[in-house]
């Protein structure tokens, strides 16, 4: 399988080192890395072109003049992933060195199923993880599985993309929507 990650940035020179360099510990790294900036103004694209020079895989990043919104730039990037599973990511995700390999496992395991959720160890502005994952918390309260919608823990196939794009101005995420459908 060819794997991109779709990502989306604005204004993330802060903190978006740390997520391409967990796509490069990966133990099944990503074929591609494909980036929409939302009109940044930060040290952003300076970083993604620094990446993209040692990177062990493609880096494309495409900016976008005016600002377009997350939803709009997230399907932008979703749009221009070539490959077969494509992985969501947030400009400031940190992602266990086996994630895309565990995802994969799952989608080879499940052909017919077009998006696994994973779930995220929640941690604080210093990268400290604490005991909580996003999951636990929704049940914790009392809320169904299906409330657990977070599109940096999605990965789906690209045939999703027919079923979900483009998505609709209604006032909901991507990943929302791209979750939603599936269920």
């Amino acid at each position: 399988s060819r794997v991109p990650i779709a990502m989306g940035t604005n204004k993330g020179g802060a903190f978006l080192q740390v997520q391409p360099d967990s796509s490069v510990a990966q133990t099944r790294r990503p074929d591609e890395l494909v980036v929409c900036d939302d009109g940044s103004t930060d040290e952003t694209l300076s970083i993604l072109k620094g990446f993209s020079e040692r990177a062990p895989f493609p880096v494309r990043a495409d900016r976008n003049e005016t600002n377009i919104g997350y939803v709009r730039n997230f399907e932008q990037a979703l749009s221009r992933c070539v490959g077969d599973i494509i992985f969501l990511s947030d400009q400031d995700d940190i992602w266990f060195n086996d994630k895309i390999e565990r995802v994969l496992g799952v989608f080879e395991n499940w052909p017919d199923a077009m998006v696994v959720l994973n779930d995220q160890v929640i941690a604080d502005e210093h990268l400290v993880p604490s005991d909580v994952t996003k999951l636990a918390n929704i049940r914790r309260l009392g809320l169904p599985d299906f409330r657990f919608i977070t599109g940096c823990c999605s990965a789906h196939r690209k045939d999703w993309l027919s079923v979900v794009l483009p998505i609709p101005q209604i006032g909901c995420s991507h990943d929302r929507w791209i979750n939603e459908i599936a269920h």
